[in-house]
């Protein structure tokens, strides 16, 4: 994915200014920044997931070099299955009156030629990597069953399940115990040489396991660094 002077305001008010990336696999790119200046913004601005009250502008903002604005229903579907963000508050991200097997068949049926067996499987192989044992319990669980830890595994277990070639995380290790964040890091340390990696966090513990790069935002200004250059600036 490339990103070229991206712009994003809200009723004439400048939000985000002169974003570039290139979002390469195999490589992680991690974005910093103090509340409030953008950071969830421009995850969902990646997966064209900003309501109409924002205006955007770019002079590219292309997925395997399609402008992905450009796409109509069907090729904004297939792009959001090789493009997956899994949101900050993950428990509100799951539909409250589909179980999570429910929304494991809704997710596989919808983007795979998996049966009904095979589907229930597959996303076990996944929610056993993230920790999970009891499977079926969790199969037959709701989002208001889950604690936070678990929501956010639930949420990155069904966001893999279909193998996507960009995965954005936004917080995805915030307010989580040692243990759950430890499990996450793990699992996103797997995907690294196969996917390219978008991490939005506070967590400079994540930032030292995986991060190739950093962005830096801050109220309309960015700055991009390699992790070595983001050491020095963080420890001068």
């Amino acid at each position: 994915m490339k990103v070229r002077n991206l712009n994003i305001s809200l009723k004439n008010n400048l939000l985000l200014k002169d974003i570039n990336l290139d979002i390469k696999t195999g490589k992680t790119l991690m974005i910093l920044g103090q509340s409030g200046v953008g950071k969830s913004l421009l995850g969902k601005a990646l997966v064209r997931l900003l309501d109409s009250n924002f205006t955007i502008s770019f002079d590219e903002l292309s997925f395997h070099n399609s402008c992905i604005f450009n796409f109509n229903k069907e090729e904004l579907r297939n792009f959001r299955s090789k493009v997956a963000l899994v949101l900050q508050d993950a428990e509100l991200s799951l539909y409250p009156y589909l179980d999570i097997g429910n929304l494991c068949h809704l997710v596989l049926k919808t983007h795979t030629k998996l049966k009904q067996k095979e589907r229930k499987d597959y996303a076990f192989s996944y929610f056993q990597k993230l920790g999970f044992e009891n499977l079926d319990r969790l199969w037959h669980s709701y989002a208001n069953e889950l604690s936070l830890g678990m929501a956010r595994r639930v949420s990155l277990a069904l966001a893999l399940l279909n193998q996507p070639q960009i995965l954005i995380c936004d917080e995805i290790t915030a307010s989580l115990d040692k243990e759950n964040a430890s499990k996450i890091i793990s699992i996103l340390k797997e995907l690294k040489n196969t996917t390219a990696l978008v991490c939005i966090t506070h967590d400079l513990n994540l930032v030292n396991s995986l991060a190739d790069e950093i962005l830096i935002l801050e109220k309309n200004s960015s700055n991009l660094y390699s992790l070595n250059e983001f050491l020095r600036y963080y420890n001068a």
